[in-house]
C-alpha cells in the first residue's frame, strides 16, 4: 500500500459539528425571568424580527421598536375586544343563571383605558388626563415625595439593614399615588391589592381562570370608586380625583366610567412600574459602588442617573401593537392582524443605539431609551415617575451611603411584561 493510500486508510470522518437549535423566543422561560437580557442579544444577533411559533412577532433592534412605536400603521393591542371573545367562551359555560361567569366588570373597567384605545378616543381622554396632571404640577409634589422617603426610612432606623424592595421601592409609590389620587387611608391597602391584581391585564399570558380574578377585583374596586367619587363630587379636595372631576375641555367632561378606569389606570400601571424602577435602581447603585458614590459626589446628575437607570433595567420590558396593514420590516412581511410584540428592554441595550449597552454609565450622554414606550402612546406619567425616582435614590443614599447588597438569589415576580424583584436584602 503507498503511503498516500496508508495515510487516507487512517484518515478519521469526524461527524460535522451540529447546527444550533433555531431560535424560539420564549419570554415564559424561567431563565428569561431571571434576566432577559442574554435572551435579548440572540433575538437581536439572530433574528431580530422574530415570527415565534406562538403566531406573534417579537422585535428587538432599537430602529424596529421605536419605528412601530411611532407608526401609525400599527395600533395599540385591542385588550377589551379580546376579553369580549374570551366572554363569550365564559358564558357559554355557565352552570345555571345564578351563577355567572363572565368578565363584564373588567371589560367595563379596560375599555376606557387609554392605553388600550386609539383617536379619537385616545386624543380626548389623554388630553383631559393630561390636564389634570397638569393642573396639579408635579414637579410641586417633590417636596412631599422626598419627605414620604425619609418617613419611610425612618421606620427602620436602628436596623442593620432592611428588605429594599418590601420596606420602600414598594411602599413609596404607593404612597405617592394614594397621596395624589387622594384615597383614604382607610381603604389604602385594599386599593393596593385590588390593582396588583387587575395589573396582570397587561400581561399576554393569562389563563381563563385568572381572568376571573381580574375581574371580581374590578367589580369591587369600582363600587368603591363610586362611592369615593360622588363623596368628591359633593366635597371637592386638593387631589387628583377631584381634579379629574373637573377636567373638561371645552363641554366635553370624563364620564363616570371612564373617570373610574382612569383613576384604576393611574393607580394600577404608575404605582407598579415606580416600584419596579426603584427597586432595579437600588440593585444596580448597588451592584456598581464607584458609580453610586460618583452620582452622589455630583447630585447634578441625578436626572440623567435614573434616564440611564431606565435604560439600563427598565421596568416595562414590552409592550404591543396590531397591525393595521401589512407592513415590510427588516425584510420579513407582518400581515394585516398580525400582533407584534416590541421589546422595549431589548431596545435599550441595542449596541447599534447605545455605545457599551450592558454598562451602566450614569454620564451617559442623553439615553433615548424606550422604557416610557415612544409616539403619541408615550407614558402619560413619565415625568412622576421620573421625579419620583430621583427622590427614592437621593434620600436613601444620603442616609445610607454605604449600602450593600447580602448575598441572596434574586426572584422577579411572575410577569411576562414588569420586571420587578419580589425581594432585595441590604445592609447598612
Amino acid at each position: 500500500m503507498s503511503f498516500v493510500a496508508e495515510a487516507n486508510a487512517q484518515t478519521i470522518v469526524r461527524p460535522a459539528p451540529a447546527k444550533a437549535a433555531p431560535l424560539f423566543f420564549n419570554p415564559r422561560d424561567p431563565e428569561f425571568n431571571k434576566n432577559p437580557y442574554p435572551h435579548y442579544q440572540r433575538l437581536r444577533d439572530e433574528d431580530p424580527v422574530h415570527r415565534s411559533p406562538w403566531g406573534v412577532w417579537f422585535l428587538g433592534k432599537y430602529e424596529h421598536v421605536r419605528g412601530v412605536l411611532k407608526d401609525r400603521r400599527f395600533s395599540v393591542q385591542d385588550v377589551p375586544g379580546q376579553l369580549r371573545k374570551k366572554n363569550e367562551l365564559l358564558k357559554t359555560r355557565r352552570i345555571s343563571p345564578n351563577q355567572p361567569d363572565n368578565l363584564d366588570a373588567l371589560i367595563a373597567n379596560s375599555e376606557n383605558w387609554f392605553a388600550f384605545l386609539e383617536a379619537p378616543d385616545h386624543t380626548r381622554l389623554r388630553k383631559l388626563v393630561s390636564a389634570a396632571f397638569q393642573k396639579r404640577q408635579v414637579e410641586n409634589m417633590r417636596a412631599r415625595i422626598r419627605r414620604c422617603a425619609e418617613d419611610l426610612l425612618a421606620k427602620v432606623e436602628g436596623q442593620d439593614g432592611m428588605d429594599a424592595m418590601v420596606d420602600y421601592a414598594n411602599l413609596l409609590p404607593q404612597n405617592v399615588i394614594a397621596s395624589l389620587l387622594g384615597l383614604p387611608a382607610e381603604g389604602f391597602g385594599q386599593c393596593v391589592a385590588w390593582a396588583n391584581v387587575i395589573g396582570r391585564i397587561f400581561d399576554p399570558l393569562v389563563s381563563l381562570e385568572e381572568y376571573k380574578a381580574l375581574n371580581q377585583c374590578s367589580i369591587e374596586f369600582m363600587d368603591y370608586l363610586r362611592g369615593l367619587i360622588a363623596e368628591r363630587r359633593a366635597h371637592p379636595q386638593d387631589d387628583l380625583i377631584s381634579g379629574l372631576i373637573e377636567a373638561r375641555d371645552e363641554e366635553d367632561r370624563l364620564s363616570e366610567a371612564e373617570l373610574i378606569s382612569i383613576i384604576i389606570l393611574n393607580f394600577g400601571a404608575g404605582e407598579e412600574t415606580v416600584v419596579s424602577l426603584i427597586g432595579n435602581g437600588v440593585l444596580a447603585l448597588m451592584q456598581h459602588p464607584e458609580q453610586r458614590r460618583h452620582l452622589m459626589a455630583h447630585p447634578e446628575l441625578m436626572p440623567n442617573a435614573v434616564e440611564e437607570i431606565l435604560r439600563y433595567d427598565a421596568p416595562l420590558q414590552m409592550t404591543s401593537r396590531t397591525a393595521l396593514t401589512d407592513v415590510e420590516i427588516g425584510g420579513k412581511l407582518i400581515r394585516k392582524g398580525d400582533q407584534v410584540y416590541v421589546a422595549l428592554g431589548s431596545a435599550n441595550r441595542d449596541p447599534e443605539a447605545f455605545a457599551n449597552p450592558d454598562t451602566l454609565d450614569l454620564e451617559r450622554p442623553r439615553p433615548h431609551h424606550m422604557s416610557f414606550a415612544d409616539g403619541h402612546h408615550y407614558c402619560v406619567g413619565a415625568q412622576l415617575a421620573r421625579i419620583e425616582a430621583q427622590e427614592a435614590f437621593s434620600v436613601l443614599f444620603e442616609r445610607y451611603p454605604n449600602l450593600t447588597m447580602l448575598p441572596q438569589e434574586l426572584t422577579y415576580r411572575d410577569h411576562t411584561v414588569l420586571r420587578c424583584m419580589n425581594n432585595l436584602h441590604a445592609r447598612f
